[in-house]
C-alpha cells in the first residue's frame, strides 16, 4: 500500500496540481482519459512516467482531510481504472503542487514500484471476516483456531497469498485478506460459499475486490524528501 504521510504546509497557494489516485503500468505515451470522475467533475487521466503512468486529475493544492465524500471520489475512481488496468494502490490524500514534484516522485519511487508490480499484476485484494453471532454461545480457543484454519487453508487454495488483520471483537474468529486472480474470483466466491454452507451458524463477511492496499507497501514521504521509496 502507499501510505501517505506527509504533513500540511502552513501556507498553500490555490494554485493547481496534481491528485494522485493510482499507478498502472501503462508502457505508452499516449494519455488515456477515463472521464470525468475527479474532485470537482475533473477529467481523471495518465501522465507519462517510463513504462509507469500515475492515475491523476487537476485540482487545487491543498491538503485533502479526509472527507467521506471525497474518499468516496478517489474510491470510485480506482475502481473504475481496475476494470481494465492492475493496479499500484495510493492512500486518499495524495496531491503535488506540480508536474515536476510528481514527476521526481515518481523517480524516487520507481524501484520499488517495479518491484510491487508483479505482485499486483492481474490480482486482486478480496476480505473475509468471520463473526460468532452474538446469541451463540462462544467458542473455545481449540474450536476458534480449527475453524480459523478451515477457512484459511480453503481460501490459500484459491489464492496468491493472504495477511491476517487484527481481531477487534472477541466474537471475531478470522480477519483476513486474500490476493486472489481476478481470473480466479469466481472459484475463490464459491469457496466462500462452501464454507458459509459448512458454517451455517457462523456469520462470514465478504467484501471487495479492492486493490492489493495490503500487499503493497511503498511509503509517500514529505518535506525536502517529498517521494516515494
Amino acid at each position: 500500500m502507499v501510505r501517505r504521510i506527509l504533513k500540511a504546509e502552513k501556507t498553500v497557494p490555490e494554485t493547481l496540481g496534481k491528485y494522485v489516485y493510482c499507478v498502472i503500468p501503462f508502457p505508452t505515451k499516449e494519455r488515456k482519459s477515463f472521464g470525468n470522475l475527479g474532485f470537482g467533475t475533473s477529467d481523471v487521466y495518465t501522465m507519462d512516467y517510463r513504462d509507469l503512468s500515475p492515475v491523476v486529475s487537476d485540482v487545487t493544492y491543498r491538503d485533502y482531510a479526509v472527507d467521506e465524500q471525497e474518499v468516496e471520489v478517489h474510491r470510485n475512481v480506482v475502481e473504475q481504472v481496475m476494470r481494465d488496468h492492475s493496479i499500484i494502490p495510493v492512500a486518499y490524500g495524495m496531491a503535488f503542487k506540480s508536474k515536476k514534484l510528481l514527476q521526481i516522485a515518481m523517480s524516487a519511487g520507481y524501484q520499488a514500484m517495479q518491484k510491487a508490480l508483479p505482485i499486483v499484476d492481474g490480482k486482486v485484494e478480496l476480505g473475509i471476516k468471520v463473526f460468532l453471532p452474538k446469541d451463540i454461545e462462544p467458542m473455545g480457543s481449540a474450536q476458534r483456531e480449527e475453524c480459523s484454519a478451515d477457512f484459511l487453508h480453503s481460501l490459500l487454495a484459491v489464492s496468491s497469498d493472504n495477511k491476517k488483520l487484527k481481531l477487534f471483537s472477541d466474537r471475531l474468529i478470522l480477519n483476513s485478506t486474500f490476493l486472489v486472480e481476478k481470473s480466479g474470483m469466481d472459484e475463490f466466491s464459491l469457496q466462500v460459499g462452501r464454507l458459509k454452507e459448512k458454517y451455517q451458524e457462523l456469520m462470514v463477511q465478504y467484501s471487495g475486490p479492492w486493490p492489493a492496499y495490503n500487499f503493497v507497501d511503498i511509503h509517500i514521504l514529505g518535506g525536502k524528501r517529498r517521494g516515494f521509496r
